[in-house]
């Protein structure tokens, strides 16, 4: 009995966890709009607790590397389920604090680019 106990407790932390992701490090978490978009915009996107939260979609990060010599830049594995298959994408995050505004920005292996202006 105690052995099943423990089998549930730790399938149930393994599911807990796929749930919520990896957090991100201090200061990434919040709203953001894409860049030229208002905070308003149906495009923005909340991130928190490891997990990117858009109109109808959302990425999880289920890895993740800090890198030392950069405090502000990961590099993240994120995941999402699309039509039932799930779907990885790989991209280097970095929180880039201007002298205006708060942006964060994803880099994509082939080149692509994502800006994210913070609304809050």
């Amino acid at each position: 009995m105690i052995r099943l106990a423990l089998v549930l407790l730790l399938m149930s932390a393994r599911l807990a966890g796929a749930r919520e992701g990896v957090a991100l490090p201090t200061g990434f978490d919040g709203s953001y709009a894409p860049e030229g978009m208002p905070c308003s915009a149906p495009e923005r996107i909340v991130v928190k607790d490891g997990t990117m939260t858009g109109a109808g979609w959302s990425w999880t990060v289920t890895d993740l590397i800090e890198i030392a010599s950069a405090p502000n830049r990961v590099e993240a594995t994120l995941s999402t389920r699309v039509t039932g298959d799930r779907a990885t994408e790989s991209a280097r995050i970095t929180l880039d604090t201007g002298a205006y505004d708060t942006a964060l920005v994803f880099d994509y292996p082939d080149g692509t680019r994502n800006i994210w202006l913070r609304c809050d």
